[in-house]
């Protein structure tokens, strides 16, 4: 990416700086907001918490681009029980320098319901399916092959799953040119993962966009539902640099932007409500080696239970992850999985969770709140359940529940007298996906938002993230964050363009 114009600690010479648009955020909404905005000749500045990191400062080194990319180094809890950890990108392209890439469109029952309940109108899969495919196009949207010697855990997914018929499909994901090197989760050193780093940014900075990295928005000042300026923080310097701009775009994401929103007194429904998706993985000893940690992120999924919104797929093998996966077994179990790891598999589950949380701002940094729902076990339950039964089906010698005290089993009896009786503090979970903390709608009483994407009670504030989307959607929602976007920004071009018009 061309850095000319990208802004690191020690680049701030000023101690203001002003724009015709602020975006605050480079991850699959900002990006996107900030380049069509520039290609249409405004002024725009990128602000990013996270520093900058160009592709090829990327590593094979997980402990040291988890701390480098990762919000707190990976460690930020949802706070109840149990407790989930959640694990948040934050440098430069945010989230989609870290995820898995996979792209998928909206489903239809979920874009109906959104109609239906939060009074969507525009927002169907008719009035996004343009927007599906100019997103494809614009970040390499592809279903990766499995190479010969690559993915063979995903082989052994495939192969149990036709064995009990339950359906696959291939995982459409942003790539280019993919060298199955199975880094997505901690930055792609080949740049064949199309994140944002590599796409929309290069694109808003040759239009003359300036991304200001290592800057964190701090607190928004505003009259009259107006907001002026953003007063940021150059985090490794504690130094202080205010921004004035003509109109604001918020895309911190589901946790931070109803946070700033709530610290600067703009919206007091901000953050009521946040909801995501539950991750539950089991880990399986195979009779025979697989080399799992050979290939590349999901490139298959088992749909079967997908209007159950659970979706099976293996997960990222390697020796850390595998160790701190099983470090409730204790040290023997890790120590023996780390003996066989050519035999070792991880399957995860993602659970479209009823379990809701609610984000606290009384400090500088949020503190997120849930409370279990009791109808998210027998899913849960059913979610391992399914996992384990497919591991066997694949040849699984032992198998590890995430359940906490709970031996290596290998029989269907044991596992399902273990998840018969477990209880959901017993039960490991994560999470990588938040959404819904300032929920679009038609209805002020239950919307943050207006069908414009603009905060509600202000005039020059839009926000373009995941905490606009109504409702969690079962799967990775970039895909959706993306075309939500592109909708709301072409309709804000379109005014603009008759208000010229008019004039």
């Amino acid at each position: 990416m061309e850095n000319k114009k990208i802004f690191r600690a020690t680049d701030y010479s000023q101690e203001s700086y002003h724009c015709q648009y602020l975006v605050i955020g480079t991850g699959a909404g900002g990006s996107i907001a900030g380049a069509l905005l520039a290609e249409k000749g405004f002024d725009v500045i990128l602000l990013e918490e996270g520093p900058y990191y160009p592709t090829e400062s990327f590593t094979s080194q997980v402990g040291k681009m988890t701390q480098e990319l990762y919000r707190n180094g990976g460690i930020f809890p949802f706070l109840g029980f149990p407790l989930i950890p959640l694990a948040e990108g934050s440098c430069v392209g945010g989230g989609t320098v870290v995820n898995g890439a996979g792209i998928f469109h909206t489903p239809k029952w979920i874009l109906e319901e959104w109609q239906r309940d939060y009074g969507l109108k525009g927002y169907g899969y008719s009035d996004l399916k343009d927007h599906f495919v100019t997103i494809d196009s614009d970040i390499h949207v592809v279903k990766l092959p499995i190479k010969e010697g690559t993915n063979q855990d995903t082989q052994k997914l495939v192969e149990g799953a036709k064995k009990l018929g339950w359906r696959t499909e291939m995982v459409p994901r942003a790539a280019k040119e993919c060298t199955y090197l199975n880094s997505c989760s901690i930055g792609c050193p080949t740049g064949a993962k199309q994140s944002t780093l590599v796409t929309y940014l290069p694109r808003a900075l040759e239009a003359g966009a300036r991304i200001f990295s290592d800057c964190q928005a701090v607190r928004i000042e505003h009259e009259n539902g107006k907001a002026l300026a953003v007063t940021t923080r150059i985090k490794p310097l504690n130094k202080k640099v205010k921004i004035t701009f003509d109109n604001l775009i918020i895309a911190g994401g589901a946790v931070q932007t109803p946070h700033l929103l709530r610290r600067s007194g703009l919206s007091r429904k901000a953050g009521q409500k946040l909801e995501f998706h539950m991750n539950v993985k089991v880990i399986a000893r195979l009779k025979e080696p697989v080399q799992a940690e050979k290939g590349t992120m999901f490139p298959v999924q088992v749909h079967e239970f997908e209007r159950e919104d659970m979706y099976i797929n293996t997960s990222v093998v390697k020796p850390q992850y595998l160790a701190m996966s099983l470090s409730p077994h204790g040290n023997q179990v890790v120590d023996q999985a780390l003996k066989d790891y050519d035999r070792m598999v991880i399957f995860n589950t993602t659970i479209r969770a009823k379990s809701q949380a609610h984000i606290f701002s009384l400090f500088s940094h949020p503190l997120v709140w849930y409370k279990f729902d009791p109808a998210d076990l027998p899913k849960i339950k059913r979610a391992i359940g399914r996992m384990s039964q497919l591991l066997l089906e694949c040849g699984a010698e032992d198998i590890y529940l995430p359940l906490q005290g709970v031996k290596p089993l290998n029989s269907p009896a044991e596992i399902t007298h273990h998840l018969k009786k477990a209880k959901a503090n017993d039960i490991e979970l994560n999470t990588v996906h938040m959404m819904a903390s300032c929920p679009m709608g038609s209805d002020h009483r239950n919307s943050v938002v207006d069908l414009d994407g603009r905060l509600r009670g202000t005039k020059n504030i839009w926000l373009a993230d995941a905490s606009i989307l109504p409702t969690n959607i079962g799967q990775s929602p970039q895909g959706t964050i993306m075309a939500l976007v592109h909708e709301i920004m072409g309709r804000h071009l379109k005014k603009l363009d008759d208000q010229k018009i008019n004039l």
